[in-house]
Parts: structure tokens; sequence; C-alpha cells
């Protein structure tokens, strides 16, 4: 294990942040922590970090135990590299001078060719004289990288770094910064509200909940099989419909469905449907009616007024029925089926 949380908890006056939260992480993994503002998702990588210490529990790093109820290894003695949202470069430095700053005991030479060989890494070799107050939003995050990366850290603590980033720079920015992570081999920890950036970039999520993890996993698990209507609502849209387990199946207003998860006959509960797995067949009899349309580009979300209820389905851009069109709905694939008192 390169990261290891056993049940920490941290609370702020009375309120409770972290409630007994445990994680392990291993070499070279890609972990992104995804929850809403408030969540804790910054406090947990805070506690990562050294910066600020548990009131119960432990963190080890690397196998070495760095907090616990009678240790605590300050932020500088963790080898752990720390890229904040702001990126925060030293204004008055060069960008070479913001690579170097936390190098210590190395000769001239081989600072200089260190801080080199990572301003080459992050595209920024032709930038190295340049005022960090010159560059742009993207070009900041890059040699912020660089720097948490000089003194080879055994963990990489990214807090929303792109946040600020306008959507099409910040898609391209995490894909280079991903590409040069993995170059390096890092262990790396992402903290995050944006579900596309999680789940396109991390080999696993942890979705932070009330304290504590509800569901970790890879990005297709986390996504196509949530653990109850909490996570399917947050992570990514659904259609929620109830249902009633008969034979096998799962009868709602839209028809018997395939499950996804076991549940017991005559059970009653909800269903969550990807708008995704809709399909929208264009019918003069049909008795669902398009009400709505947002077009994208490469897809629309079409809005459908059925006999029983509203829905939202993902469509092929440029064939998305319009506004107006009688339709039949049908579900493709297999949905996720949760008993009421889970539901």
């Amino acid at each position: 294990m390169k990261l290891a949380l056993s049940n920490i908890s941290k609370s702020f006056s009375k309120h409770r942040v972290l409630n007994d939260l445990s994680l392990e992480v291993t070499e070279g993994e890609f972990v992104a922590v995804l929850g809403s503002s408030g969540s804790g998702k910054t406090t947990l990588l805070r506690l990562i970090a050294g910066f600020d210490d548990p009131d119960s529990g432990e963190i080890s790093i690397s196998g070495k135990l760095v907090a616990s109820k009678n240790v605590f290894v300050g932020a500088e003695s963790r080898k752990v590299g720390y890229v904040p949202q702001d990126a925060a470069l030293f204004p008055h430095l060069s960008v070479f001078e913001n690579v170097a700053f936390g190098l210590k005991g190395l000769s001239k030479a081989a600072r200089v060719d260190r801080v080199r060989e990572l301003l080459k890494l992050v595209s920024m070799e032709s930038f190295e004289s340049q005022s960090a107050t010159e560059l742009s939003g993207g070009q900041k995050h890059r040699v912020a990288l660089a720097r948490a990366l000089a003194p080879a850290p055994e963990l990489i603590l990214l807090d929303e770094p792109f946040a600020a980033l306008d959507a099409e720079l910040r898609a391209r920015i995490r894909e280079e910064i991903k590409l040069v992570l993995d170059k390096v081999s890092s262990t790396t920890i992402l903290v995050t509200h944006d579900q596309e950036e999680a789940l396109s970039i991390a080999d696993r999520v942890a979705l932070l909940r009330d304290g504590n993890f509800a569901q970790v996993g890879n990005p297709r698990e986390i996504y196509s099989a949530p653990v109850d209507l909490g996570v399917a609502t947050f992570l990514g849209d659904s259609v929620i419909v109830d249902g009633v387990i008969e034979s096998g199946k799962v009868s709602t207003s839209l028809g018997q469905l395939t499950l996804l998860n076991s549940a017991k006959e005559a059970s009653r509960g909800k269903v969550a449907i990807r708008p995704e797995n809709f399909y929208l067949q264009p019918d003069l009899n049909g008795d669902s009616i398009v009400v709505g349309r947002q077009f994208f580009g490469h897809d629309a979300v079409v809005e459908v007024k059925t006999p029983k209820q509203l829905i939202r389905a993902r469509s092929s851009g440029p064939f998305a029925p319009e506004v107006g069109m009688k339709v039949t709905v049908w579900v493709r694939g297999a949905v996720n089926f949760y008993p009421e008192a889970q539901a």
C-alpha cells in the first residue's frame, strides 16, 4: 500500500466532517475522491498532506505511520507533493525558480538537470526564464505539477486543480497532467466535485458522502451499479420509476425490465434508469410525446412525457426526435433496482 487511511475522523467545533473513514491506495494508482461542496474532500487531503491532524484513526504512507493518536509527522517530512486549486506559484520567481524551490541537498548541476527534466516532462522547457505572472492558467498548472514532482514524492495530491479553468482547457489540461503522472508512475489522489473529471481519468473513484465513502470502485462499476439511489442520482443523471419484482423481472410503467442486480420476488422499490438506456422510436400512434430538447452537438437530451411521468433520454444529436413528435419509449439493457427500505 502506498497510502492507508484507517478509521479517520475529523471535526471542527461540533461539526463532524469525516467519520471513521478508511481507504487503501496501491502504488501507481490514481484515485479520485468525488463529493459535493462541503463533503470534506479538502479536509481529507489536508490530513493526508500533514497540514492538519485527525481527531482519531491512522494514516500511513509507504508503510510508515505518519498520523495516529501518538504520532504526527509534519507536512515537510511526509514526501507528499501538493497541487492546489489556484496553482499557487510564487509570482516573484521565474518558472525555473518555482520548480527548483523545493529541491534541497543537490549540487547546482544536479538541480539544473532535475528542473529541466521536469519542465520537459510537462512541455514547459521553453518557459524556464519567464515570470510566473506571465503564464496562462493551463501553463501555471503544468508548472505547479512539475514543482510538486521535483522532490520525487511518494504521493501526489491534487486539490481540484482544474476547477478555475474554462471547460475546453480543463479537459485538455487534465489529460496532459494524467499522461505526465502515468509516465512517472505516480500514486495520485485527486479531489473533485466534477463527475466527468473523476470518471474520465481515475483508476478508482471514492464517493465521499456524509463523512464516509458511500461507494468505492472503478469508474464503470460505480456508474453502472450505484449502491443506492443517492449515488445513482449524484453520479450522472437517472430517471427514477416505481417497480415491483415479478417472475425475475421488474415491472414498471415503462414495461417489464431486466434486472442488473438481484432482488426478492414481490419486492417493491425504485428503479434507476440512465438516460442513455432509453430508445425513442418515432411512432405516429405512440403514447408518449417529446416536450423538450437540449442539443449538445454530438448528442441531445430529450424530455418525453409518457402516460405516467416525464423522462429524460439521451439520443444522438443529429437524429434526436423533435419537440412535438410522438414516440414509443423502450428501455435497453439491464437496470438497477432498490428495494423500498434501501431506496
